[in-house]
């Protein structure tokens, strides 16, 4: 088939073709849409991703810290070094709340200003305190995002408080959940692009041998 043809074939109307054909193109059309909004929601997420990755391991030897005895982090958290117990103390015990952190923060974009909780705030409130460790005790607060609710943030440190050793199994979640949703992201843009090329096959294409056994079939049509 020339190319001018195949294109013609695509932009064709519905005379004379079969429900099940009409309906395998609209069902591509309604796929390709979705899986390409979704592709572009990935993309732009995806380079915020890969800059929070280099700036917690630009934080491995930055900043004071007490030192000492480690809290024995998991692999999967993804940190470039543990972190030292005391250095987690002296976060989790700060005397100023939440609300005063909030208060007493920069303003540097709209939802600080409605009272949200951001990143920079919760540094700028815990002045001395080793780097690495504020951005591990805020990644608990939030996943993949520099701003959190007040309220979630006082209660986890109100949780820490009460006893540390639950900090590391939280982050480890905190962590899972990020992973979990790029994944299911993944998963889903995929499917997407799998029934979108399937309905291409059995709108235009049904004598290609490899809509068959899709999505193997677009490496080795068999």
């Amino acid at each position: 088939m020339e190319p001018q043809d195949i294109l013609s074939s695509l932009f064709a109307g519905d005379e004379g073709l079969t429900e099940s054909v009409i309906g395998a193109r609209r069902e591509f059309f309604l796929w390709f849409v979705g899986a390409s909004g979704g592709a572009g929601i990935a993309r732009s997420q995806f380079p915020k991703m890969y800059n929070n990755v280099k700036n917690v391991n630009a934080l491995r030897d930055e900043g004071p810290t007490l030192g000492g005895e480690t809290i024995g982090l998991n692999p999967l958290c993804g940190y470039p070094r543990d972190i030292a117990s005391s250095d987690l103390l002296k976060v989790i015990n700060n005397p100023k709340s939440i609300e005063r952190i909030v208060t007493d923060g920069p303003k540097e974009n709209y939802l600080a200003q409605r009272g949200y909780l951001c990143y920079d705030a919760f540094v700028a409130g815990n002045p001395g305190c080793n780097p690495l460790t504020l951005r591990a005790v805020f990644d608990t607060f939030a996943t993949s995002t520099n701003v959190v609710a007040p309220d979630t943030a006082q209660r986890l440190l109100d949780e820490y408080k009460k006893d540390p050793s639950t900090f590391k199994n939280a982050l480890l979640e905190s962590k899972l959940k990020s992973f979990a949703a790029i994944g299911t992201l993944l998963f889903l843009l995929g499917l997407a692009d799998v029934l979108a090329f399937n309905g291409a096959y059995r709108g235009w294409f049904p004598e290609w041998p490899g809509g068959d056994h899709l999505p193997a079939g677009l490496i080795d049509p068999g």
